[in-house]
């Protein structure tokens, strides 16, 4: 007979449970107002049937949107549990490209080690769509259909990557030459592969007619690649790495050049690996919630693999596409792969359940503190949403409750009434969608210009702390300052002022 309850089985048991409960969590503790309802207002705007690029800016490719569009098709925006629902399937995506990315680099699919991935993937990122995440869900699967040599497969989905975020065109172009290489090798067909493939392409030419993209052509050039998508490629991508030349910069290359000559035995610098693992995972407690460092050990990844596991290309695909993930305005760090990679480098069974329970400790410890632009459970009273469109169901602060509160009084006054300058989430509340844009912020709404003469007559409601932040720099906002200096003040609020016409 087998004794059903072994050691194994209870700490899988134990693993199960306690994701369980942290799925729960991260899916309903704390809201934040600026980028949560990003990807959904737009979203809303298509459920209202405007058109991408004509009705609305949206200035990168359109398949994230169009991912998402699909997967929320039934689902208004003004469900009551719209964002519940929308984070428990970002956990669920997540949740694939964790048994994706062991199925590239990892000899099986366990259990386990897909809980210990998830939880290290997610890390302290705020669980919301995202077209980053996006894309490297579709491209762990194209990296998935390339080492089963099923070619057409991986180029489709590697073409859908590039269409989430103009930083994957690097790591498409790339992964293209790679399989464009092997494809001249004589690599065998196989039936899946082309069905697969036929039945994605159809799919992408739906979209494209359905969408209307190709009719809009010139727009969604115009959009996609203006000048302020294009210019951050240094400083977002080759800067974090490429230091400034400081003395601790330099020593930190040169220890990267004698860590890869010196004859060191693979099981030291697993130790070693462990212990950069656990350091830089309980750093943030010791620099206010900040995380620092992260580019530096990517680097010391990349050497490490480089040295001890050169011939597993499929392990620097994956870090290539972290690389291009990490190009970015806001989160530009590999923060994604960091302790996936770190992991795969020791990849030690017995290491699974403590490396897990130590991650699941420390980010819920880390989200509890330091909730992305919200307030912490231990220095703000916390109250659940109910009875409230799109949100209900959260555990969010006082502060913020009392936030929707006032926003919904102002609009119970004011039915057409525009919230600025990035409150996306409101728009999603109230299916408010005026203006060509939910984030006012003059790089993502190349149109302001014009939605400013257009709106000449209509009423603003602008965050008293955000306009603070986004009245100049990268993130200004033109249209909100400009309505700030030619419209006159009907009312000021505690969270909110309002502006109307001067006539």
């Amino acid at each position: 007979m087998v004794f059903l309850f072994t050691k194994s089985n209870v700490k899988m048991n134990v693993m199960l449970l306690l994701s369980a409960l942290y799925i729960i969590f991260i899916c309903i503790y704390s809201i934040d107002l600026f980028d949560l309802g990003f990807i959904p207002s737009m979203i809303g705007r298509l459920q209202e049937g405007q058109i991408i690029y004509k009705d609305f800016d949206y200035i990168r490719p359109f398949l994230g949107l169009v991912f998402w569009d699909y997967l929320l098709k039934f689902i208004p925006g003004t469900t009551s549990y719209f964002i519940l629902i929308t984070r428990l399937l970002v956990v669920i995506q997540s949740l694939i490209i964790a048994v994706f990315i062991q199925k590239i680099i990892f000899d099986k699919v366990r259990c386990d080690v897909s809980l210990l991935l998830l939880i290290c993937f997610l890390g302290t990122f705020s669980i919301l769509p995202w077209h980053t995440i996006d894309g490297i869900f579709f491209g762990t699967i194209s990296l998935y259909f390339y080492k089963k040599k099923w070619i057409f497969s991986a180029l489709i989905f590697l073409a859908f990557a590039c269409l989430t975020k103009q930083s994957f065109f690097i790591f498409g172009l790339g992964i293209f030459m790679m399989i464009v290489k092997d494809f001249y090798k004589k690599v065998p067909f196989h039936k899946k592969d082309i069905i697969i493939f036929i039945f994605s392409v159809i799919f992408l030419l739906f979209v494209v007619y359905h969408y209307q993209i190709v009719k809009n052509f010139h727009l969604f050039l115009n959009q996609v690649f203006n000048f302020s998508m294009t210019s951050g490629f240094y400083e977002n991508g080759i800067a974090p790495y490429l230091f400034k030349i400081k003395l601790n910069n330099v020593l930190f290359f040169y220890f990267l050049v004698l860590l890869y000559f010196l004859d060191i035995k693979k099981k030291y610098a697993e130790v070693g690996v462990l212990i950069i693992f656990i350091g830089l995972i309980i750093y943030p407690f010791f620099n206010n919630g900040v995380y620092k460092g992260v580019h530096s050990v990517f680097l010391l990844v990349v050497i490490l693999f480089v040295k001890y596991d050169f011939q597993n290309k499929f392990i620097f695909f994956l870090l290539f596409l972290g690389w291009s993930a990490s190009i970015s305005w806001g989160a530009n760090s590999p923060f994604f792969f960091m302790f996936i990679m770190l992991y795969k480098f020791i990849d030690r069974s017995k290491l699974v359940f403590p490396m897990y329970i130590i991650c699941l400790g420390v980010f819920s410890l880390y989200r509890l503190l330091y909730p992305y632009q919200s307030k912490s459970i231990f220095s703000s009273t916390h109250v659940f949403t109910k009875k409230l469109p799109t949100v209900s169901g959260l555990l969010i602060s006082e502060n913020e409750y009392q936030y929707l509160s006032e926003a919904k009084m102002i609009r119970s006054e004011y039915e057409n009434i525009i919230f600025l300058p990035g409150s996306p989430i409101l728009d999603v509340i109230y299916k408010n969608y005026i203006n060509r844009a939910s984030w006012e912020m003059d790089v993502e709404y190349p149109s302001w210009r014009k939605d400013f003469f257009k709106l000449k007559d209509s009423v603003f409601a602008i965050d008293n702390e955000q306009i603070k932040v986004y009245n100049k720099g990268f993130y200004k906002s033109s249209f909100t300052v400009e309505i700030t200096k030619t419209r006159k003040i009907i009312k000021k609020n505690k969270f909110f002022t309002i502006y109307g016409p001067v006539n």
